[in-house]
């Protein structure tokens, strides 16, 4: 699966040792998935990014559940996908489903604390002396001395948007990578900027809803239209119109409607029957 040390394959042969005896000295996640299950593909690959963040705070143990049926009976797995944490030699929690993305890192860090960096810790103290432009400095100098270090820019991006100042905060962001404009840290900041950026920059409603009589599929209208309503907390026309531009126009903008979707999603009640339903939609356009 993996060539770096904290992700590992899991067998019954050897789960005790890499799972039970491993948790002894940190957490450990045992993530249970199965190649034909798509929603189990999409937690196991947000659960691979998330360790690959954490550079080995956890290990990722992973067990196909096809290949592994003595340790997915052993452990009562029922449904895919499902993860287990394992933490003092116990399982102290599980998970059945795919979670919100923005929860993942919320779940591991109940047992893992993510350390700041002397710089972060610094420059967030600036901030909250009053001095975000040497707070911004410090962070900018960071970044180029540790390009790979995404919480930099993340943090960067966030002091921007306490300034008001989305559109610096969007462009910064954007300059990243493509890889890294995909990362935990990165994705959910930027499909909220974007949708700032896009609604600042959209005509009115009225013009919109206009221009959509004549070219109802017309990506840009319906990406503008959603925006005006997201910043306008009118979630429900919203969420249809991100909807509709994900089914019709899917590579539109390399997918932000996906993207914005998802980032508004994972800020509402997971256990909301809509929300849900928003989700179910999204998994059978994905998968």
């Amino acid at each position: 699966m993996s060539d770096v040390a904290y992700i590992l394959e899991g067998t019954a042969d050897n789960f005790d040792r890499l799972v039970v005896e491993n948790s002894k000295q940190g957490l450990v996640i045992a993530d249970f998935w199965a190649p034909w299950v798509g929603p189990s593909l999409k937690q196991r690959e947000i659960l691979v990014d998330l360790a690959n963040r954490y550079q080995g705070r956890f290990l990722l143990v992973s067990i196909n559940t096809d290949e592994q049926k003595p340790l997915a009976e052993r452990f009562g797995v029922r449904s895919l996908p499902s993860f287990k944490l394992f933490h003092l030699g116990e399982m102290v929690a599980e998970y059945h489903g795919v979670q919100a993305e923005s929860d993942y890192p919320l779940i591991v860090e109940k047992y893992v604390q993510r350390q700041l960096d002397p710089i972060s810790r610094e420059a967030i103290a600036a901030w909250q002396g009053g001095e975000p432009e040497k707070a911004l400095q410090l962070l900018a100098e960071a970044v180029v001395a540790d390009p790979e270090n995404l919480a930099l820019p993340a943090l960067m991006s966030k002091i921007l948007m306490r300034q008001q100042r989305f559109r610096d905060a969007h462009a910064l962001l954007s300059a990243l990578p493509e890889q890294a404009q995909e990362a935990v840290e990165v994705r959910n900041l930027l499909a909220h900027l974007d949708i700032i950026v896009t609604a600042e920059d959209a005509d009115e409603p009225a013009l919109l809803l206009q221009r959509l009589e004549t070219e109802p599929r017309d990506a840009e209208t319906l990406y503008q239209l959603a925006a005006v309503h997201l910043v306008g907390d009118d979630l429900e026309p919203a969420l249809d119109l991100l909807l509709e531009i994900t089914r019709s126009h899917p590579d539109y903008r390399k997918g932000v409607a996906r993207r914005s979707m998802r980032a508004v999603l994972d800020q509402l009640d997971a256990g909301d029957e809509q929300v849900m339903q928003y989700r179910r939609e999204l998994y059978r356009l994905d998968y």
